[in-house]
């Protein structure tokens, strides 16, 4: 189920500031953040939601849920993210994609003690180096294409649970079905 907690329940500056970007104790579907890029695709509209590719292209654009103007320099900023950024392995060769890595922890990815320089046996062995399993982040990915001129044809939401960060494991998932989804929609 999709949350984000009552404001009198996120805490402190830094809790809020966490809960702006998806973290904490806010969660979402896969659908939800494809919807989500989907709407940056579309200037800002959100798309209603349909299983019929003809209905869906006919339908209304969607209500307008963001300025043109912010889901434009959003826009810009997930192409970045394609070009030269952390979802570099969701590039398609001649189709313009934007798209954005998440990496949501299940459990702490920091080590649980930090010796002193001085004095390292201060902390067991096993708690000095951050806890770098894959099974400790859940992978998402969301991207539309193609991207630039407020029409994308299709957008996905990938999130793979205890799959490592987005960028590594999701942004190539997320390329497959692109790469599909626009072949079937020629």
């Amino acid at each position: 189920t999709s949350t984000i907690p009552p404001p009198d329940q996120i805490g402190d500056d830094l809790a809020v500031g966490s809960s702006a970007i998806g973290q904490g104790r806010v969660q979402a579907t896969p659908l939800q953040m494809a919807r989500v890029a989907a709407t940056i695709g579309l200037r800002g509209r959100r798309p209603p939601l349909t299983f019929d590719l003809r209905s869906g292209r006919r339908a209304h654009p969607g209500r307008r849920v963001i300025s043109a103007r912010v889901a434009r320099e959003v826009e810009r900023m997930m192409l970045a993210v394609i070009a030269y950024g952390t979802g570099t392995s969701a590039a398609i060769p001649g189709v313009e994609i934007a798209g954005k890595t998440g990496t949501a922890e299940l459990r702490t990815t920091v080590a649980p003690c930090k010796p002193d320089p001085q004095n390292p046996q201060t902390c067991p062995k096993d708690q000095q180096q951050p806890q770098n399993d894959p099974k400790n982040t859940d992978a998402w990915f969301a991207a539309y294409a193609p991207a630039g001129h407020g029409h994308p044809r299709v957008a996905v939401g990938v999130m793979l649970v205890g799959a490592g960060a987005g960028g590594d494991t999701a942004a190539p998932v997320a390329r497959a079905v692109l790469e599909a989804a626009l072949k079937a929609t020629g």
